[in-house]
């Protein structure tokens, strides 16, 4: 008996917040693309800058600046190569390539690289 008053609770409950929440869902404004966590070497390619990812196979982004941002023309005056971590937006560029709109980075370190390679060729 008291199992069956703890589950009719229990669903109650479930029934309350899930109508609690469908005016919040219905009121809240679209959803946008949110910034990522890009990490790895960036490096100059050219008059470009770089974002070799660390992983396994080494994803190559060309950096751009984010609407109203001014990251790109400071990080050319970085010592680069170097391990950072880019807080930007993934868009695909008009010929296919990767393209990150850069908002900031956190971490800069010139000099390292996060790439297995990479330390073992320097």
């Amino acid at each position: 008996m008291i199992g069956a008053r703890l589950r009719l609770r229990l669903v109650g409950a479930a029934v309350l917040f899930s109508t609690l929440s469908v005016p919040i869902r219905a009121s809240a404004a679209p959803l946008q693309e949110e910034a990522d966590v890009f990490i790895g070497t960036l490096e100059r390619d050219g008059n470009a800058l770089i974002l070799r990812r660390c992983d396994l196979v080494e994803n190559r982004y060309t950096l751009v600046d984010a609407p109203g941002a001014h990251v790109v023309d400071k990080l050319r005056k970085a010592k680069l190569p170097a391990y950072g971590e880019v807080i930007a937006r993934y868009v695909e560029g008009e010929d296919g390539g990767s393209i990150l709109r850069v908002e900031r980075v956190e971490t800069l370190t010139p000099g390292k690289s996060c790439h297995l390679a990479d330390a073992l060729t320097g």
